[in-house]
């Protein structure tokens, strides 16, 4: 038995919820006759929030099942650190690798003591991220801290010189869709109605 999760939305706490509640119930049910022996995670996404990012991450890495990624689109930001949960790092030809540092949205009233907090907060993620890249790549941090200040855009190519990606497969990675589980998730599509939230925040995302 094998899950596949379509993961083709922005890095979120409902996202993630989802992705984890998924894969939780499914090991919770399955049947000891047919065992889950991989997850694929397919993805293409714009990124978003740095905690919950390092939280698929981690929750994917402590699952003892072969786990394999797969960049379908475009994998960007906070989205890097899910697919460097994969043991095999699949790319499409033309997908794209984003990297970059963390960046908050501030929003209320802040005193100096909390803008300095906010900065080091930032710098804690930034490094947080340098050090999971730096972990599946085999690289230095140093130099994966470069191209992480950079900005650097990836393409499939240079994300599998970078050691980011371990394969790039033109075509199906699925051959046989038989004893498969799939989950598709996707952006929530918002209402009209909603209205924004008011309230002071701080957020951080990468």
């Amino acid at each position: 038995m094998k899950l596949l999760i379509n993961f083709y939305a922005n890095v979120s706490e409902g996202s993630v919820n989802d992705l984890i509640k998924f894969i939780t119930i499914k090991l919770a049910q399955q049947n000891p006759e047919k065992p889950i022996n991989e997850i694929i995670l397919q993805i293409s996404s714009s990124g978003g929030s740095s905690d919950h990012g390092l939280l698929a991450y981690n929750f994917l890495r402590q699952i003892n099942i072969s786990k394999t990624t797969i960049g379908m689109g475009n994998v960007d930001s906070a989205a890097v650190m899910m697919f460097c949960a994969g043991q095999r790092r699949i790319a499409a030809p033309s997908c794209r690798f984003v990297l970059h540092e963390a960046i908050a949205t501030l929003n209320g009233q802040f005193n100096p003591t909390k803008l300095s907090e906010m900065a080091k907060l930032i710098q804690r993620i930034t490094d947080d991220y340098s050090e999971v890249i730096s972990k599946v790549t085999g690289k230095k941090k140093s130099i994966v801290n470069k191209e992480v200040h950079g900005g650097a855009v990836l393409s499939s190519e240079e994300a599998e010189k970078f050691g980011l990606v371990t394969d790039i497969i033109d075509g199906a990675y699925l051959k046989d869709t038989k004893d498969l589980d799939i989950l598709l998730i996707n952006n929530p599509v918002q209402s009209k109605l909603q209205q924004p939230n008011s309230q002071p925040q701080k957020s951080s995302e990468i």
